[in-house]
C-alpha cells in the first residue's frame, strides 16, 4: 500500500493506511478529480472491506476531498483556483514562523538531514512528480517536525498533503524545478549561517514562486474558482 508523505502520523489501523493509500492516489491523478468513488470497487482496489471505505470517504468530505450526495455517493472534488489560493496564503503565513524558529535553534544535523534530502531531490527526474514532491515535503517537513508548536506544525502538514490533492493536475515546469533546487540550497546556506533574516527572505521567496507557477498553470487548465 502506498503512502503520499513522511511521517503522517499513522497510527497503524487499517483505516489510516486506507486513508493515505487513497489520497495518494489523489494527489498522484491515478484517481481524478470529478471521478466517482464506488465503495465496492474502493475495496477492490485496496483489498480491504467496505466498512473502512465508508470511513475514509466520510472522513474525506469532512476535510473538503471528496462530495457525497445521496444520489451519486461521492465524487473527488475537482481542484480550484480560490482552494489553492487559500492554502498558500496560510502557507505563506507559516513557512516564515517555521523558518524564523529553526534558523535561530535548529542544530547542525537537522540541517545535515535537510541536505541529505536535498542531495536526494536533486537526482530525480523532473518527470517523476510524485517522488519529487514527496521528497520536497521530507525537506519542509524537517523544519516543521521539532517545533514547539505542534498544533501549527500538523497545521502545515495537513496543508501541503491538501495542496498536493488539490494541485494533482498541475505539474512543475522545468525554470521552476530549478528555482526549487536553488532556492532549497539557498535556504541550507543561510540555514547554516543562523541567519533569520536571509532565511525568512528565502523561504517567503519560494513560497511565492510556487503559487505563481501554480497559478499560471491553474489560468491555462481554467481551473477557475
Amino acid at each position: 500500500m502506498k503512502f503520499s508523505f513522511i511521517d503522517n502520523g499513522n497510527d497503524g489501523d487499517d483505516t489510516s493506511s486506507l486513508y493515505e493509500a487513497v489520497l495518494h492516489d489523489i494527489s498522484t491523478g491515478e484517481l481524478e478529480g470529478g471521478q466517482r468513488l464506488k465503495v465496492a470497487e474502493l475495496a477492490r482496489r485496496y483489498g480491504v472491506s467496505t466498512s473502512p471505505v465508508r470511513e475514509v470517504l466520510r472522513r474525506m468530505q469532512g476535510e473538503g476531498y471528496v462530495d457525497i450526495s445521496p444520489n451519486r455517493g461521492a465524487t473527488i472534488r475537482k481542484g480550484d483556483a480560490n482552494t489553492i489560493q487559500n492554502i498558500f496564503e496560510i502557507l505563506e503565513l507559516l513557512e516564515p514562523y517555521f523558518v524564523s524558529w529553526f534558523a535561530e535553534f535548529a542544530p547542525p544535523e537537522l540541517i545535515d538531514e535537510m541536505e541529505a534530502i536535498q542531495n536526494r531531490i536533486e537526482q530525480v527526474p523532473i518527470a517523476e512528480l510524485s517522488t519529487f514532491r514527496k521528497l520536497d515535503g521530507e525537506f519542509h517537513w524537517t523544519i516543521c517536525k521539532r517545533h514547539y508548536n505542534q498544533q501549527a506544525a500538523d497545521t502545515w502538514r495537513k496543508l501541503r498533503r491538501a495542496l498536493n490533492v488539490h494541485g494533482a493536475k498541475l505539474s512543475i515546469k522545468v525554470p521552476r524545478h530549478e528555482a526549487i533546487i536553488a532556492e532549497h540550497r539557498m535556504l541550507i546556506e543561510a540555514l547554516r549561517r543562523n541567519d533569520v533574516e536571509e532565511s525568512v527572505r528565502v523561504i517567503r521567496m519560494h513560497t511565492q514562486g510556487s503559487f505563481v507557477q501554480m497559478s499560471q498553470q491553474m489560468r491555462v487548465l481554467g481551473m477557475t474558482s
